[in-house]
């Protein structure tokens, strides 16, 4: 680990931030959607820190962790859980084009 304490405070609150980034998703049911700057306003008021200031450590964790995925788009926003493999076509006779 590092020991310049600058380093050392800056880490401490950004493993804050994770924790309560990570905490905020657990507590969302399964399948439950939030927008990421909806996540980083319950994170900010949770560790005491403008959502702003916060935003691309909220916006990291989300698209790193097992726990949500983030999706694009009109439905789009961090939901939790795992992200459906998207099926893929077969051809009726059984042949496949290459």
């Amino acid at each position: 680990m590092n020991s310049n304490p600058n380093i050392q405070t800056m880490l401490e609150t950004v493993e804050t931030i994770f924790t309560a980034t990570h905490n905020a998703l657990i507590a969302l049911p399964d399948g439950g959607r939030v927008q990421i700057k909806e996540l980083a306003k319950t994170v900010g008021l949770t560790v005491g820190l403008d959502p702003k200031l916060i935003l691309g450590f909220v916006n990291h964790f989300v698209h790193n962790t097992d726990v949500a995925y983030v999706t694009r788009g009109k439905n789009g926003g961090v939901i939790k859980g795992i992200k459906p493999v998207k099926a893929v076509p077969t051809v009726a006779d059984g042949s496949v084009n290459p």
